[in-house]
């Protein structure tokens, strides 16, 4: 018993929730009919009697990418409109009507466009992505998503140092100041928010101010709102990719300064190698950098690590041509006969140097004449004394290296060359300072 009074109530309940909704759909379409009837939506709010004021927000879901190749930023948002339209007031009991976008296309709509934008799209699946309510006083809220890929007039003389002020404007595409003003419903610098944190993978938006201004286009004042996004590079990115490689390739080229000046092919190739490898590097910045008609702060930095690697190129040009001639060694002459060797008053100890292009080394060792006939030294002689300086080379023999090196260095044998000596203090010295100046200029004097 007690359970079909129950289910006699449900029903009952039922039958009037389905009556009252019923009586509130057709009082809703007898408003629109009404509000419809003599509505004409080619024309304006006002219309007459002063300016459309439109009042906007934004909510930005998603941010990025910002692409320095085509300069420009693509951004998705929930577009806000807001205005009040006199011919649509109704009963305040009814209270506010959320009606389908078809109705939309019944009613007067802003002609709102984004002036730098590339190219805009409404969102479309599952199914049009708008919404619009009716307020009893006329106002109209609506709201949209849209993705906006927009032009962004970047300076990129401080790259990859550099701060970036993306533009997003807002306006009329027809109607001048006189017929629709636009303004930020919630006022400036607070009408523009985030869903949420937004984490960009070369950049850190660090303020995103809003503006309303006059703007003067084709002979006619336009309204227009602007929102400056500003964007702080990150540089983790290059410090690993460019200028750590460049750096190391520089200190690399060092190398060559403590190897013997007489080992032209290493010399040769360590700079070779070194600044084929950086003109590589260069090769591959420029596949993600914009092509701009002047020098950025990477290319500045790019051309100086050129420039210290030719220069390592060149001082050991000079070194192998000072070398050739036997710059800080002992001058032989030679004389009419291939069998000895004259030497000059400055070598007293009278070594016998065997000439090649770009080497003289010792030979024998006489040290009671300046002349050595080669053909009066016996031939068990020569045997026994190669014999004891292979024995005392394998055997690691210190006293037998020291007593060659002291013999060896009065004439400038296997010697340092001065070139070699000031290259390893200059060299450093000046791309230490090079670097100093560098990031002082563009990280601080710069802004």
């Amino acid at each position: 018993m007690i359970n079909n009074v129950e289910l006699f109530v449900n029903k009952t309940l039922a039958i009037n929730n389905a009556s009252i909704a019923s009586r509130r759909s057709q009082q809703i379409t007898t408003i629109l009919d009404g509000l419809l009837r003599d509505y004409q939506a080619h024309i304006r709010p006002n219309f007459g009697e002063g300016s459309t004021k439109i009042d906007f927000d934004i909510l930005v879901s998603s941010f990025g990418p910002i692409q320095d190749m085509d300069m420009s930023y693509t951004m998705n948002c929930y577009f806000r409109q807001r205005w009040r339209d006199e011919r649509l007031q109704f009963n305040e009991d009814v209270g506010v009507l959320s009606l389908s976008t078809s109705m939309l296309e019944r009613l007067w709509r802003p002609d709102t466009v984004f002036y730098n934008s590339k190219y805009s799209y409404l969102h479309t699946i599952p199914t049009s992505n708008r919404l619009w309510r009716l307020f009893p006083d006329g106002s109209i809220w609506y709201s949209s998503r849209i993705t906006v890929k927009a032009k962004c007039n970047m300076n990129l003389k401080n790259f990859p140092v550099d701060k970036q002020i993306c533009q997003l404007l807002i306006g009329s595409f027809a109607n001048a100041v006189s017929d629709i003003e636009y303004g930020w419903r919630l006022g400036n610098n607070k009408s523009v928010n985030f869903d949420t944190k937004v984490l960009l993978s070369q950049f850190d938006l660090i303020q995103y101010s809003q503006y309303d201004e006059i703007s003067y286009i084709n002979g006619r004042n336009f309204s227009i709102l602007r929102v400056d996004f500003v964007l702080k590079r990150h540089m983790g990115y290059y410090i690993l990719q460019v200028y750590i490689p460049s750096s190391m390739l520089v200190i690399l080229s060092w190398v060559s300064f403590f190897i013997h000046r007489e080992a032209t092919a290493d010399r040769v190739n360590i700079g070779v190698m070194t600044f084929l490898s950086l003109t590589t590097l260069s090769f591959d910045i420029r596949n993600y950098t914009a092509a701009v008609p002047y020098l950025t702060a990477l290319d500045w930095f790019v051309i100086m690590t050129h420039a210290f690697l030719l220069a390592s190129l060149l001082q050991f040009s000079f070194v192998h041509y000072f070398t050739k001639f036997g710059y800080g060694e002992p001058l032989a002459y030679y004389n009419d006969s291939l069998d000895c060797i004259e030497l000059s008053d400055d070598n007293p100890a009278g070594i016998d140097y065997i000439a090649r292009p770009s080497l003289y080394y010792p030979h024998f060792i006489n040290t009671n004449g300046k002349k050595i006939p080669t053909n009066e030294i016996s031939f068990l002689r020569n045997v026994w004394r190669y014999f004891h300086r292979f024995w005392f080379c394998m055997s690691g023999n210190t006293k037998y290296k020291r007593s060659i090196r002291k013999r060896t260095s009065q004439f400038g044998v296997n010697s340092r060359s001065e070139l070699d000596s000031f290259a390893r203090i200059v060299f450093p010295t000046g791309f230490i300072l090079f670097n100093i100046l560098y990031w002082l200029y563009f990280l601080h004097f710069q802004k």
